[in-house]
């Protein structure tokens, strides 16, 4: 059996999304190991894994990446995503990692979400789950406390405005949901879905209507 290095990229890579075997040391899959890698690694891991959804995400099933998203960006699940929020990371890097979500909702939930909304209680698949709850999981919205808040909340809504200007609903309400809870943080939020929301009445009127709560914060 091919021995993978726990500090390499395909062993990131693969450990995410559940596509390592077990170990000739008797792991069974619940028990595979964790990367062996720093914060500063697994941030320029991401950058990589993002810049390269075509190629490095786009063969894995809607389940193994929506379980790998809710892995990096939900804080119950690991703690990756301090690693984005606070360092030791460059920030430069931090916001590169952080500005590559874009890929993922353009390339990835752009094309295989369900075009239905979560808020009205639409069925879709797992990668509409976690298109619609990552802003709301994830410690990223709230970094008041931060050093460098004012240019992680900058990254942080320039993803949710392109979301909004992409063409499937459960994209447009995913960047809609994180701009609501972004509203009493990051006031320009509010903005953000003040000049986008008239396209929302062509898409879905629906949209427009969650739009205006959610320039007020008041989103569910």
């Amino acid at each position: 059996m091919e021995t993978i290095s726990r500090n390499s990229y395909t062993y990131f890579r693969k450990y995410l999304f559940g596509d390592l075997e077990a170990s000739e040391e008797g792991y069974t899959d619940y028990y595979i190991r964790s990367p062996r890698i720093s914060k500063q690694e697994l941030v320029k891991y991401l950058i990589q894994l993002f810049d390269n959804y075509e190629t490095d995400m786009a063969h894995y099933s809607d389940s193994q990446i929506a379980e790998g998203i809710k892995y990096i960006f939900d804080s119950s699940y690991s703690d990756w995503v301090f690693a984005l929020r606070q360092g030791p990371a460059p920030l430069e890097d931090r916001l590169q990692a952080i500005l590559g979500l874009k890929n993922i909702f353009s390339q990835c939930f752009e094309k295989r979400c369900v075009p239905n909304l979560a808020n009205c209680n639409e069925e879709g698949n797992p990668l509409n789950d976690i298109c619609y709850m990552l802003w709301e999981n994830t410690p990223l919205t709230n970094c008041k406390y931060l050093r460098d808040k004012e240019a992680l909340y900058q990254a942080i809504a320039e993803v949710m405005e392109f979301s909004l200007k992409l063409d499937n609903k459960a994209c447009i309400e995913s960047g809609l949901h994180g701009l609501g809870h972004l509203v009493s943080f990051y006031p320009k939020a509010s903005r953000l879905i003040e000049r986008n929301i008239r396209r929302f009445r062509k898409i879905d009127p629906r949209l427009r209507s969650y739009a205006k709560y959610a320039m007020k914060g008041q989103i569910w």
